[in-house]
This record gives C-alpha cells, sequence and structure tokens, in this order.
C-alpha cells in the first residue's frame, strides 16, 4: 500500500496544481479567454492591440469601443471602468 499511497499522493498534487492554474489562468485571461487588465489598458480588450494615447474612442485595428460616456453627467472613460468619479454613477 505504500507504494499506492505515493502514486495517489503524486497524483492528487499534480491535480491540484493543475487546477490551481486553470483557476488563476481564467482569472488573468477571463472566461472567453482574453487577457483582463484594468480599465486604462494600453490594449484593445477586444483584440489586444495596443492603444495610442491620446486613448482615441475606438480601436483602430477592430473598431471596439475604447470609451464609454457615462448616461448621468456625460462624462468619459476608458471601457471597462466601474464607476463614475465625478457623479458616482455606474457604467455599463
Amino acid at each position: 500500500m505504500g507504494i499506492l499511497d505515493s502514486i495517489i499522493g503524486s497524483v492528487k498534487n499534480d491535480l491540484e496544481h493543475k487546477a490551481s492554474r486553470g483557476i488563476t489562468d481564467t482569472i488573468s485571461k477571463g472566461v472567453d479567454g482574453t487577457i483582463k487588465k484594468g480599465p486604462a489598458s494600453n490594449a484593445c480588450p477586444k483584440c489586444r492591440k495596443a492603444i495610442p494615447e491620446p486613448r482615441p474612442k475606438f480601436c483602430q485595428e477592430c473598431g471596439a469601443a475604447l470609451m464609454v460616456s457615462c448616461k448621468k453627467c456625460k462624462a468619459e472613460y476608458p471601457v471597462g471602468t466601474k464607476f463614475c468619479t465625478e457623479c458616482g454613477n455606474k457604467l455599463g
């Protein structure tokens, strides 16, 4: 039983390691497989191409929206921003 217990323990450790990698990959890449960064990322959230400064409203590569407007006060923020810093309204 000692050898069998050793093999089972080794397999268990390997599976736990792979499971934890899967979880961190899901967190860092997102469920859809794209890499998620903070709201002011330097990459397009859709195609991951670099975004020039000053930040345009749409990606020059794929046309995805890069900015979102607050529905309450019309302030603009990078896509992914959760709340307006002008009025506190929830964005998106």
